[in-house]
């Protein structure tokens, strides 16, 4: 897992602070977390990580589709959507792998070990064409 890239997108704040722990000093990862005004999709156009963490949370919070935006915009990176729960319906298609929010701590790492690079993937058009804000 050399020099892996990874982005946090979440919500709340707290959450992303308790990610960032979970994987500071882990060889190999370079990890950079939303700040200040900008969109998830704006900063994964801008840093294209091998790895974008979301969730549930920060979907319903802007507008449009945060998952579709994040494909579009850098659509080698591999996306891991973190979900309330086990019991919840099947993630959306466009997530890569999923995991419930309360399995952070314990079973993150081992997910973006064992996340495959995107190998077929396009360039689509730029992030700065018809993003939502």
């Amino acid at each position: 897992m050399e020099g892996r890239s990874v982005l946090i997108a979440v919500e709340p704040p707290s959450f992303q602070r308790l990610i960032e722990h979970v994987l500071h000093g882990q060889a190999g990862l370079r990890v950079f977390g939303l700040s200040g005004s900008a969109s998830p999709a704006h900063r994964a156009a801008r840093l294209a990580p091998d790895v974008i963490i979301v969730n549930h949370r920060l979907q319903r919070r802007t507008h449009g589709d945060v998952l579709i935006d994040l494909r579009r915009v850098s659509p080698c990176s591999t996306l891991i959507l973190l979900t309330h729960s086990l019991a919840e319906p099947e993630p959306p298609r466009v997530a890569d792998a999923s995991l419930p929010e309360d399995a952070v701590v314990r079973q993150l790492l081992p997910v973006i070990r064992k996340a495959v690079p995107r190998t077929s993937c396009q360039t689509l058009r730029p992030a700065s064409a018809g993003l939502r804000v």
